[in-house]
């Protein structure tokens, strides 16, 4: 008997810790499918004219998504010039509803509703109460829905995503302009209902320091129950080939604490760089108890080993300069009209950074997703992101100020701790107060040490500025835009100034339209209409048959410009690198097919990555000569140089040079002294000189 009421006892006990853990996990519920729907164009809210909130909505729609994928909105007949034309306008409050049961386990969590992403301000209204707005740009949005819902009951939600202009922002700006992605509305990437304990992580932060091979953990512990708690907080970290555990203690009785530990990586861990992108992801459980309950938290985020510094000239990462061959990222996404928020889309773009050479993205005025970021920590290319701010937004308005208080706070919260995110940039060619500029920038120094900041691109310097973006400096022209009949020539005097200098906005050679393109945006929110009329008033003039002539004409013509002004910037050794405008096309103010890329980053057939490479790349032989055109009584004069920002030095490296006519004959040929060639650096590597009257006839070389 004594053993059978022991059997019970035990499995009771089991049954109990079960129930615990499954009490203590976070729980969600996925939100993804169908909604009820209703547009809103009269915005019956403002007019307390029985806002949609008060009844059912008629119609449905399918989540995540946009209003555009349904068709929903004004059909538009135009054919604008200055950007691809959408296809179903919609600016406005947009409704979307659900019946939702709040399970009766949830009694005593906190409750969240989170979106990924949306587009601009979300409302969430219980039943016919609003709750909760939230207004970023850059961030997810998560909703606190604890004191307003009830467990065991079905209560009606209502989200009300409003995509006009929130504040006075600059409508050019990138993170919701209708000139590159639209200003869509709706609910993108994971959403989901959350339940966690009351004693929770708040957010973890991750704070390498590499001399020692550790890291700083930060955490901020809130805690609801209005009770002393103890417990402790235990980290498991995650590598390859790597495994860590550690602990900390925790006390407390406030609503918010913050947990500091000091974790020793060990001789094993392994730094983070373009060349060896080594990731981590670092686990924080929390486990606490108030003397009656137990409650659990996990909370997880990948790093790098990395630290970024400001040098003389370049961007220091791990203590060794580092040169951008950089990327204008515009927000150009045809095919879906919104920012991807899935990892293979932002993995094939990393990958084809990657294989033209590049190692860079700026985000012009706007911040990407979380799945752009963990791609970008995969691949090792360097991010500059930047707020939604672009010309006068600096002129004085606090609401909007205030706007962008909150929104760089944001950012530095959610994404502060991927080793890509290694610049930081307020806005584009602002104007206006710069003593708020200024505020910006020192502030966002005080919260987060992992990254270099700057006020703005390409307007006024502020006193806090760790790096400068672009086209001049007080020393002179940074930009480059075309080659000169002549490459014994850089940009390292204008370059060299107290912050280091990054040319902004470099390029921007324009190719012929290919009208082959019009019938890829079939299936697009929006269509190449400006195309359309481009092609009609060539047919027009009897000049159709000629198209492909001129768009490979200009094309080549572009790869050459491209060649040029990136070869300039590399010959530049204290330039701290460049921000081409870029390798994929631009379809915005006026509309821009700059790239060698169209704007679904798709060849345009122009040259392969491999060509491209000879002159942007981690290595890259240079050549600097007084003209290009001589004739055969003089001499021509080479001087060779090696850019060389790998990861390592080139030992014994073995140099020749060659000319060959038109049909690639060498004409002559000769070897430089073999040598050993720094990294980090760009290296004369020695002289030639070529007698040119053996050529008898004009060649091309």
């Amino acid at each position: 008997m004594n053993l059978y009421k022991n059997l019970i006892r035990l499995l009771l006990m089991l049954f109990l810790m079960q129930a615990y853990a499954l009490k203590a996990q976070t729980v969600s519920v996925d939100l993804s499918g169908k909604w009820k729907f209703q547009t809103d164009v009269m915005d019956f809210r403002r007019g307390s004219l029985s806002p949609r909130y008060n009844h059912v909505l008629q119609e449905e729609i399918q989540l995540p998504g946009i209003t555009d994928d349904y068709k929903i909105g004004y059909k538009v007949p135009y054919q604008y010039i200055d950007r691809l034309t959408r296809k179903y306008e919609y600016m406005g409050p947009a409704w979307y509803q659900r019946d939702i049961e709040i399970p009766p386990a949830w009694k005593g969590k906190k409750i969240f509703m989170y979106f990924e992403r949306t587009h601009w301000l979300s409302s969430i209204y219980v039943d016919t109460k609003e709750v909760s707005a939230i207004d970023y740009i850059s961030v997810p949005h998560n909703h606190d829905l604890t004191n307003f819902v009830k467990p065991g009951k079905t209560h009606r939600i209502t989200v009300c995503i409003d995509n006009r202009f929130q504040y006075k922002t600059h409508k050019w700006n990138h993170a919701h302009t209708e000139f590159t992605q639209i200003n869509w509305n709706g609910i993108l990437g994971e959403m989901k209902l959350m339940a966690i304990d009351p004693v929770y992580v708040e957010d973890l932060q991750v704070y390498p320091n590499i001399a020692n091979n550790a890291i700083k953990v930060r955490l901020q512990v809130n805690n609801e129950t209005k009770k002393q708690f103890t417990g402790k907080a235990s980290f498991t970290i995650n590598g390859k080939n790597y495994n860590l555990k550690n602990e900390v203690a925790v006390v407390s009785k406030d609503s918010v604490t913050f947990v500091e530990a000091n974790i020793p990586m060990g001789k094993n861990a392994k730094l983070w760089d373009e060349f060896n992108p080594n990731v981590y992801q670092i686990t924080a459980q929390l486990n606490t108890s108030d003397g009656k309950t137990n409650y659990q938290h996990e909370k997880a985020t990948t790093f790098g080993l990395r630290e970024v510094k400001q040098g003389k000239n370049h961007v220091m990462l791990n203590n060794r300069p580092i040169h951008l061959r950089g990327n204008v990222e515009n927000a150009v996404f045809p095919k879906t009209g919104h920012v991807p928020v899935d990892d293979a889309s932002w993995e094939r773009i990393m990958l084809l950074m990657k294989d033209y050479g590049m190692n860079h993205l700026r985000f012009h005025s706007w911040c990407p997703p979380k799945a752009a970021f963990r791609m970008a920590d995969k691949h090792g290319i360097y991010f500059e992101v930047e707020m939604p701010m672009w010309g006068k937004d600096a002129e004085p308005d606090e609401d909007r100020y205030n706007f962008f208080r909150r929104e760089m706070r944001a950012i530095l919260k959610e994404y502060g701790n991927h080793p890509s995110f290694v610049l930081y940039c307020n806005g584009n060619e602002i104007t206006g107060n710069f003593d708020f500029i200024e505020e910006l920038t020192s502030d966002a120094i005080k919260l987060d040490s992992r990254h270099l900041f700057s006020g703005s691109t390409a307007r006024t310097r502020v006193k806090s500025d760790q790096y400068y973006v672009s086209q001049q400096t007080n020393k002179g022209p940074v930009k480059v835009y075309e080659g000169l009949p002549n490459t014994d020539w850089d940009r390292n005097a204008e370059s060299d100034v107290d912050v280091p200098v990054i040319s902004h906005e470099s390029g921007q050679r324009c190719v012929y339209p290919n009208f082959e393109e019009i019938k890829k945006y079939a299936n697009s929110p929006v269509e190449a209409r400006n195309f359309e009329v481009f092609r009609d008033m060539l047919q027009k003039n009897g000049m159709l048959d000629q198209a492909n002539d001129f768009f490979k004409a200009s094309g080549a013509l572009t790869v050459l410009e491209y060649k040029a002004v990136i070869e300039a910037l590399l010959r530049s050794s204290k330039s701290a690198g460049f921000q081409l405008l870029s390798i994929n096309d631009f379809p915005g103010q006026g509309y821009a097919p700059v790239g060698i890329l169209d704007p679904f980053w798709d060849s345009k057939g122009l040259v392969t990555p491999e060509k491209f490479r000879e002159f942007c790349a981690p290595t890259v032989a240079l050549l600097r000569y007084e003209k290009s055109s001589f004739f055969n009584s003089e001499t021509f004069v080479g001087k060779a140089e090696v850019y060389n920002f790998s990861n390592a030095a080139i030992k014994n490296a073995k140099l020749k040079w060659w000319i060959t006519d038109e049909s690639g004959k060498v004409l002559q040929k000769g070897n430089l002294k073999s040598q050993t060639i720094a990294n980090d650096n760009v290296s004369p590597v020695g002289e030639f000189s070529i007698p040119l009257k053996g050529i008898k006839a004009f060649h091309k070389s």
